[in-house]
C-alpha cells in the first residue's frame, strides 16, 4: 500500500495547529481528513476508516482522553493508532493519563520531523 492511500483524521481546535498538520502531512503523500472537535471526529470514524488519528488533548465538548476512551469502546482496533498532541504536559491529570496509555505523544510545540516520525511508526505496525 503507498503512502497517498493511508487515511489519516487529525482533530484539533487550534486553526494554525490543523492547518499545519493538515498541510504538511498532504505533501508528505497522505489522504488527510480534520475536524476541530472529538464528537465530529467521532462521527467521521462511523463513516470511515483511518491509518492513523492526531488528536490534541484539550478541545471543546470531550477531551482527549474521553475520545481515547470513546475510541476505544468504539473502535477498539484504532487505539493503538492515535497520537495525541498537547501542550499541557505539566496538568497532573493530562501528564498521569498520558503515562498510563502506551500512546505517542508529540509536545506543542513539535517539529515536522517529529510529527513525519510519529506517523510512520504507526503506518509501519500491522
Amino acid at each position: 500500500m503507498s503512502e497517498a492511500k493511508h487515511r489519516i483524521l487529525v482533530v484539533d481546535d487550534e486553526p494554525l495547529i490543523l492547518e499545519m498538520c493538515v498541510e504538511f502531512l498532504t505533501l508528505e503523500g497522505y489522504s488527510v481528513e480534520s475536524v476541530r472537535d472529538a464528537r465530529d471526529a467521532l462521527s467521521l470514524l462511523d463513516q470511515n476508516t483511518y491509518d492513523v488519528i492526531l488528536s490534541d488533548m484539550k478541545m471543546p465538548f470531550m477531551s482527549g482522553a474521553r475520545f481515547h476512551e470513546l475510541i476505544r469502546e468504539r473502535h477498539p482496533e484504532l487505539i493503538e493508532r492515535m497520537v495525541f498532541i498537547t501542550g499541557d504536559v505539566l496538568n497532573t491529570e493530562t501528564k498521569t493519563f498520558l503515562e498510563n496509555i502506551k500512546n505517542h505523544c508529540l509536545t506543542k510545540p513539535f517539529s515536522l520531523k517529529e510529527l513525519r516520525e510519529a506517523v510512520k511508526n504507526i503506518i509501519k505496525r500491522p
